[in-house]
């Protein structure tokens, strides 16, 4: 039998089907430019970034490194070069991440171990259980006027190093945010990290309705 990386990486290469009675979605390579590029982002950016929040996997110039590759991904779903969506500087740290057919997008990347990061990027995970919900930190309600467009993916936890791929999870028009509920308890006693308005996954459009938009 081969190796845990040699397993994970065969699982990563097969094309689109069921495994595990899950549908596999579409991801997106992770590349090692790409994690050049997000270290040197990331440091250029972390004297003007306050997090809302703190967890324990990832220090904060991790977060940073992973919400730029979750960026770089999503350009290329969108057909879009990533590099020269590059911004010069961060002097004001939020602003959108992608603009796609007119609309302003902004990309929400979340790490989740395996389980249950399958179930969670096939979508067949339930709203009410742990993970099921994508959330949206309250402390950035304002932003929200910036968006058309919230797009939610995940990569699965691991070393910097093993990170290959970010999946899309789906997407939701970015006024709707603030419809659902928002709080750190959840559904079935369920304790969030922060404080979030707690989308629904199974209200997310799918992507590839985003990828039809047009102007």
């Amino acid at each position: 039998m081969g190796s845990q990386k040699d397993i994970k990486n065969a699982f990563w290469n097969w094309p689109r089907k069921r495994c595990c009675h899950l549908t596999l979605p579409i991801c997106y390579d992770i590349t090692d430019e790409m994690k050049e590029r997000a270290e040197v982002e990331s440091k250029k950016r972390e004297p003007y970034i306050r997090h809302h929040f703190d967890v324990e996997h990832y220090n904060s110039f991790t977060r940073n490194v992973i919400g730029f590759l979750g960026e770089f991904a999503g350009c290329v779903m969108l057909g879009v070069d990533w590099k020269t969506n590059i911004r010069p500087n961060y002097f004001a740290i939020d602003r959108l991440d992608a603009a796609y057919h007119g609309k302003r997008l902004d990309i929400k990347t979340e790490t989740i171990s395996e389980p249950p990061f399958s179930r969670v990027v096939s979508r067949k995970i339930h709203d009410d259980e742990p993970y099921g919900r994508r959330l949206y930190h309250t402390g950035q309600a304002s932003l929200l006027k910036k968006y058309d467009i919230i797009v939610f993916g995940a990569i699965e936890r691991l070393e910097l190093t093993d990170i290959r791929k970010w999946c899309p999870i789906g997407w939701i028009e970015a006024d709707k945010i603030r419809t659902y509920p928002q709080g750190q308890d959840g559904p079935n006693g369920i304790r969030y990290p922060f404080p979030a308005f707690q989308v629904k996954t199974s209200d997310l459009s799918e992507i590839s309705e985003l990828l039809k938009l047009k102007t």
